[in-house]
């Protein structure tokens, strides 16, 4: 996994670049133009997946070829394209990749992607703010507590972007004041 870290300004998302056999996987495609020519550069087939709608996650999608894009249901509202993954989707080219629908107190509805069970990429999931809906906190993690991974990485982190999936967990469940 290779990436392109967040910027403020303009207000740009991580961009991760997951190396398959035949495909390049894509989790979201910023809002800059360093992005954009990254992205543009990548010689393999591209797989776009948006973890959700905000805009410094998906601007440059307009303005990028790519072969197959997947999105949650809200952001397919939004950006009016791709494929909706309800459930979770895997695929497999020389490495494992689930794409995870989650519910999400950030957004309505995000997609988490899981590498090689080790890795899952989890865009903004860590950032919620209050006021925030209860019930989707707790939807959102016991998604994340079943993922089978050992680490969870975030976006728009400058320190610690990698965290041990416990750690993430224990924090968002005080956070939450869930038990």
């Amino acid at each position: 996994i290779k990436y392109l870290p967040a910027t403020d300004d303009p207000l740009s998302a991580d961009v991760y670049f997951i190396e398959g056999d035949k495909r390049c996987y894509i989790y979201d495609v910023g809002n800059c133009d360093t992005s954009l020519q990254l992205i543009n550069q990548t010689d393999k087939e591209k797989v776009i997946i948006l973890s959700h709608y905000h805009r410094d996650h998906t601007g440059n999608v307009e303005r990028i070829c790519y072969d197959d894009l997947y999105v949650g249901r809200k952001t397919y509202e939004i950006v009016g394209k791709g494929t909706v993954v309800e459930d979770m989707l895997t695929i497999n080219d020389g490495v494992k990749i689930e794409i995870i629908s989650c519910v999400s107190p950030h957004t309505e509805g995000s997609l988490i992607v899981n590498v090689d069970n080790q890795y899952t990429l989890i865009a903004d999931l860590y950032f919620t703010r209050p006021p925030f809906n209860r019930e989707r906190a707790m939807g959102m993690m016991e998604i994340l507590k079943k993922i089978d991974t050992k680490y969870f990485v975030i976006s728009h982190q400058e320190n610690e972007k990698v965290i041990l999936k416990e750690k993430l967990i224990a924090e968002l469940l005080e956070f939450f004041a869930l038990p």
